[in-house]
């Protein structure tokens, strides 16, 4: 009879054949959805791709659970009070957060558990921030059955070991190759009603809405990340110090776009409009150079030579060597894979042919 150790030793195989694969991230989820439940013991899970710098979620791909509850979710994550919330383990670097571990045993202390979770017969969730460093790529959340019992020390053990493998073919799925035949359909504009259906969208913004498609988008026809947009502008709205409604977000053919959500008030209900646009150079750079593996040295020297600094100039303004510079220079241009400053700063401001399309094109 296979043991535990047995069966974590062959899942850890499996996943590094995964993480060599170069597929796209709804294949990988794919997979993970048949490798995972034996080793880790869970019913249902959601996946998620984020904003690598804010690590808020832009999609939600699932088979298991009704995506009609992402955005009763959204309200409970950014309403403040609940614990092991996403941007909570973003500011602390958790990487794994079972409720059961975070409360001691007793996860009724969580809001989301007594009010969400609970009511689908969960009695425990693991949550997995795919982060090596350098961006958040993803975010996963297991559930398990409350006859089950909590996650236990060894399953939390071989999530921190999978995490790693995980989150390193997830950024892969977003490192870019080659320009698409078409732009992003930006700018964009869409309005959300009060429930957040969909109340009316020029024509590119139809076209977004098909390009952003998932779980969420089969059964309301609005895709998670604007389900997400407007929670955090009626939030924001009422709390201007919380979270602003501004998000990352690639598209299926691989482009970067911007989205920003603000509530309109007028004649009967509150409505969400939501932008979108394409990124300034500031605002996709953290992207391009996180999902190249970039030191933060690196990509603070990649910032530099953004800004036009010289070798002497980039020396003085992070304190280095000269030589350093340089040093820090060819690996940039190794794991970028360009041969000039010129190319680099045409990739870091859209001119570069290697911006728009990850290796792998389909987001879902």
């Amino acid at each position: 009879m296979v043991n535990r150790r047995q069966r974590e030793r062959q899942a850890l195989g499996d996943l590094r054949d995964l993480a060599k694969a170069g597929m796209s991230s709804r294949e990988l989820f794919a997979e993970l959805d048949d490798l995972l439940p034996s080793v880790m013991g869970f019913e249902a899970v959601c996946w998620h791709h984020t904003d690598p710098v804010t690590g808020l979620p832009t999609s939600m791909v699932s088979t298991t659970l009704d995506p009609r509850g992402m955005g009763p979710a959204m309200d409970l994550e950014f309403g403040g009070g609940d614990i092991a919330t996403i941007r909570q383990m973003n500011a602390q670097g958790s990487l794994v957060a079972a409720l059961s571990q975070v409360t001691e045993g007793h996860p009724e202390r969580s809001i989301r558990m007594r009010e969400h979770l609970s009511v689908y017969g969960f009695g425990d969730e693991l949550r997995l921030r795919f982060d090596l460093g350098e961006g958040t790529w993803g975010f996963a959340a297991l559930m398990r059955e409350k006859g089950r019992g909590p996650y236990s020390t060894e399953e939390l053990r071989f999530a921190g070991q999978a995490n790693r493998l995980i989150t390193g073919a997830l950024r892969r799925s977003y490192r870019p190759e080659t320009r698409p035949a078409t732009a992003a359909p930006v700018p964009a504009v869409i309005v959300l009603g009060p429930n957040d259906e969909l109340v009316a969208a020029d024509q590119p913004g139809h076209a977004l809405l098909l390009e952003l498609a998932d779980s969420v988008f089969d059964v309301l026809a609005v895709p998670a990340v604007f389900l997400v947009i407007s929670r955090l502008a009626r939030h924001a709205e009422a709390d201007p110090s919380g979270i602003p409604a501004t998000m990352r977000v690639q598209t299926r053919a691989g482009q970067w776009i911007i989205l920003r959500g603000s509530v309109l008030h007028g004649v009967g209900l509150s409505q969400v409009v939501v932008t979108a646009s394409t990124p300034t150079p500031t605002e996709i750079m953290p992207v391009v150079l996180s999902s190249h593996g970039l030191t933060r040295r690196e990509r603070l020297v990649a910032a530099e030579v953004l800004r036009g600094g010289s070798t002497r100039e980039i020396a003085k303004a992070l304190s280095l060597a000269q030589a350093t510079v340089q040093d820090h220079l060819k690996s940039i241009f190794v794991k970028v894979g360009v041969h000039s400053r010129g190319e680099l700063v045409a990739l870091l401001t859209l001119d570069g042919p290697r911006l728009d399309q990850p290796a792998s094109s389909d987001r879902g």
